[in-house]
């Protein structure tokens, strides 16, 4: 058996298979007294799977299990947390996951936290290393905090944009962009592979956070963009160009 890092991802390596596990929190965001930024209870469990799922389905894995810590009661708040993953199992089109989780009963907490674990499976990583002249792309236009809404925002990237990107062989890796946001997951991305990547100039915020996974990038080959442009129209933005150092 063998386990390492790809991005933020762990993976165990068994015999025939691989065991991929994400994780996200949150603190200081919900319905309680202490909270700095209120939000619906639901959201902050609905962004923190959200960042997961697309973490664990951007490299090819099935998801198979949940576990939750909700740092305060089950009523109202983990029932909430709970109604937001299911409201986002759905809208990933992921069926049969059973989630398990935790709560505080013992103390009355006046801010709310919570903590979400994804676990997933694949056969292989459907990672293609990226290589040089590939051109990195964008889907999804980046929101974050009160800026946000997954439910009705048409320009933040979805789970049909991450299908497609999937099922395109010419795409070679993809990678969810959250509150480093998008130059920071374009740079590293160049790192791993002893790149650099050479930004273009456009109006896309690529310093700012992207929040829960609202953008995500991918490295191409440069004979598939016009594909690309004719799919996802105005949603996708060309970020730059990956070279040797």
């Amino acid at each position: 058996m063998k386990t390492y890092q790809y991005r933020d991802l762990s993976i165990t390596e068994f015999h025939q298979s691989l065991i991929i596990t994400a994780c996200d929190s949150s603190a200081g965001v919900g319905e309680k007294p202490g909270d700095e930024l209120r939000v619906l209870t639901k959201y902050i469990a609905m962004f923190a799977a959200r960042v997961c799922f697309f973490e664990l389905l951007s490299v090819g894995a099935t998801i198979i299990a949940i576990a939750n810590t909700v740092c305060g009661e089950m009523h109202p708040t983990g029932e909430a947390m709970i109604q937001g993953i299911q409201e986002e199992l759905c809208r990933a089109g992921v069926e049969n996951v059973t989630i398990n989780g935790s709560t505080e009963e013992n103390f009355k907490t006046s801010m709310t936290g919570f903590g979400i674990f994804v676990m997933g499976s694949a056969d292989a990583l459907r990672v293609s290393p990226s290589s040089p002249e590939d051109v990195v792309i964008c889907i999804g236009k980046p929101r974050f905090g009160a800026g946000l809404n997954v439910e009705g925002d048409d320009e933040i990237v979805n789970y049909k944009d991450l299908k497609t990107l999937i099922a395109l062989d010419q795409v070679n890796e993809i990678i969810p962009c959250g509150s480093k946001g998008i130059l920071y997951e374009a740079q590293n991305l160049a790192s791993i592979h002893g790149l650099t990547f050479y930004p273009e100039v456009t109006d896309l915020d690529l310093i700012g956070s992207s929040g829960p996974a609202t953008t995500v990038i991918a490295s191409v080959k440069p004979s598939l963009i016009t594909k690309l442009s004719s799919i996802f129209g105005t949603k996708m933005t060309i970020i730059g160009q990956l070279q040797i150092k």
